[in-house]
């Protein structure tokens, strides 16, 4: 017998845990399943500001472990792919970077899909009503950070922060950056995130990491059902109408209203393939049988792109390498954060700066020429930043630093990515890893832009006089800054920054890429709508974790109005 219920929300990642919890908290009570294909993570190692890149590495359990198809633009390198398992998703593995991007990218999703409630005007409501931001943290350092307390939410459940201590080596740098003529952006979370700064984070001061479930589920309330260890594979269809779902374990659940997916911009398009929604042909060639014909999904696959630089410094720049090298300082360090989440566990690591720039010239290249007026229209617009630079992350694994040296770290992003990815089928067996190709610079504009953006950020920070007196020797770079060494370096150094999005792209109607409208139901298929970072139209100029919020929010905007959930209810 199957259970019954209100809604079921497939995915127990960042926006189906908000999603699911929005839904339970309203007035009407519906009955609500979330359905989580891993576990419920715990764990000293995912929280600490000092473990924040290495979540992925110590648990792996947590982690899909995806991959990418051979990339042609990258001498055919496979490149990892981490993936949240759990509930959270990759709330629990991200590097908790909290931007909403750019103004620009919300009202151009409303262009896209032909609806102004995407606007920013409207867009910023939302981001307020999902967050709790600390404000306490930018006080001490008010020339590099103060968010307007009256543009930002304080009744949200996802804990936003500015860290209370940065580490010694980032307000020297900062300054050093700004006098060289980069304006500072003292709220990155305005809608315009143009200039440099201190980044906010998916932080509490007390707590650490913020998760979509230590945020949402902790104290859900009984009408709110949890599976965990539930993978689904298949949709309950009554003709072109979905009723319920089944785990690959048997368990069932039907719906009086509607399933929605929030599986992510891999498993979402899976499952929607695995059940005949999708491209016929590829249905077709796998025996699939057609529900659906909707060539898009899968499609439209969009990232960043992103490359380390990394340099050895004098020991008097920075504490990072003392304290890292030192197993009995760690220790230590562990020991005291786990007592009251104090000491050297909370400062390093503990803040990310960096900024969102233009790059000087952009319009003439060729390569932007080439692009489709609309696209070089929204490229120009005042507060859409061409890359992101961060100047102080992790050593990567393998790379040594001479005792009583230390490193800085620095990553070129690449934003407004012009090449699209797919997601396919390797078969029709569900157990099989969906096939992933990001397909990363193979348009003409990317490579590029990535190239000036790494040559940027190279002579930026490394040419800046104030830290190149400092600079022992180069970790991981290019052999020199020519168009041809910069390029050679990214073919053997470009990776993911896991910000993958777009595989079920919103959009109007008469689009016929797109797979679901405004009011994310799938076209064609009833009962059914996804609410994850597939739905994305375009790559917002942020760190992705905060419009996974964003998808969860809007989408149970959508639902609470249109079933009247906080008028206690109405069937529609």
């Amino acid at each position: 017998m199957a259970d019954t219920f209100d809604f079921i929300v497939v995915g127990g990642g960042t926006a189906g845990c908000l999603l699911a919890r929005r839904l339970a908290d309203t007035a009407a009570r519906p009955s609500v399943l979330l359905v989580e294909a891993g576990t419920n993570p715990e764990g000293d190692e995912l929280r600490p500001p000092f473990l924040r890149y290495a979540a992925h590495a110590l648990r792996p359990d947590l982690d899909y472990q995806y991959e990418t198809t051979p990339q042609k633009a990258l001498n055919d390198r496979v490149i990892p792919y981490p993936r949240g398992k759990g509930l959270g998703g990759s709330s629990v593995l991200n590097f908790q970077v909290y931007l909403y991007g750019s103004g620009e990218d919300y009202n151009k999703w409303a262009e896209l899909v032909g609806d102004d409630d995407w606007k920013w005007e409207n867009t910023k409501k939302s981001f307020k009503a999902i967050e709790n931001y600390e404000f306490s943290g930018a006080s001490a350092y008010p020339d590099l950070a103060k968010p307007d307390p009256k543009k930002h939410g304080t009744n949200g459940l996802v804990k936003v922060c500015l860290p209370p201590q940065l580490e010694k080596g980032v307000v020297p740098a900062i300054d050093a950056i700004a006098k060289s003529g980069e304006r500072i952006n003292l709220d990155f979370n305005s809608g315009n995130p143009m200039g440099i700064g201190i980044f906010p984070q998916s932080t509490s001061t007390k707590d650490g990491r913020t998760t979509s479930a230590t945020a949402h589920l902790l104290d859900a309330p009984k009408n709110l059902v949890i599976w965990t260890n539930g993978v689904v594979h298949k949709l309950a269809f009554e003709g072109k109408k979905v009723v319920g779902i089944e785990t690959v374990d048997g368990r069932k659940a039907t719906t009086s209203k509607e399933v929605i997916l929030c599986s992510g911009s891999f498993d979402t398009p899976r499952l929607l393939l695995l059940n005949g929604i999708g491209p016929a042909k590829e249905l077709e060639a796998l025996n699939i049988p057609i529900i659906k014909d909707l060539p898009g999904v899968g499609k439209h696959l969009h990232d960043h792109v992103m490359t380390f630089l990394i340099v050895e410094v004098d020991g008097s720049n920075n504490d990072r390498y003392a304290f890292e090298s030192n197993e009995e300082l760690v220790t230590e360090a562990q020991a005291m954060y786990k007592k009251d989440q104090s000491g050297t566990f909370a400062l390093h690591h503990g803040a990310l700066w960096g900024g969102f720039l233009k790059l000087p010239g952009l319009e003439q290249y060729e390569e932007f020429q080439a692009l489709d007026q609309q696209t070089q229209e929204f490229l120009s617009r005042e507060t859409v930043p061409a890359y992101e630079f961060i100047g102080n992350c992790l050593l990567l694994p393998g790379l040594e630093v001479q005792k009583g040296n230390s490193y800085i770290s620095a990553i070129a992003f690449l934003m407004n990515a012009q090449s699209e990815g797919s997601v396919t089928l390797r078969s029709s067996d569900p157990q099989d890893k969906p096939v992933v190709d990001v397909a990363f610079l193979t348009h003409p504009y990317d490579r590029r832009a990535h190239r000036e953006g790494i040559r940027a950020t190279w002579t930026k920070l490394f040419e800046n006089p104030v830290i190149k007196k400092d600079i022992k020797k180069k970790l991981l770079g290019p052999e020199s800054l020519s168009d041809e060494d910069i390029d050679a370096f990214m073919k053997d150094a470009a990776t993911t920054v896991w910000h993958a999005n777009g595989s079920v792209k919103m959009g109007k109607k008469a689009d016929d890429q797109a797979c679901v409208d405004s009011r994310f139901r799938v076209y064609g298929v009833e009962g059914l709508r996804v609410a994850d970072l597939s739905v994305c139209p375009l790559t917002p100029n942020n760190h992705t974790q905060a419009t996974a919020y964003l998808v969860g929010q809007k989408a149970a905007e959508r639902l609470v109005e249109e079933y009247r959930l906080a008028q206690g209810g109405s069937k529609l």
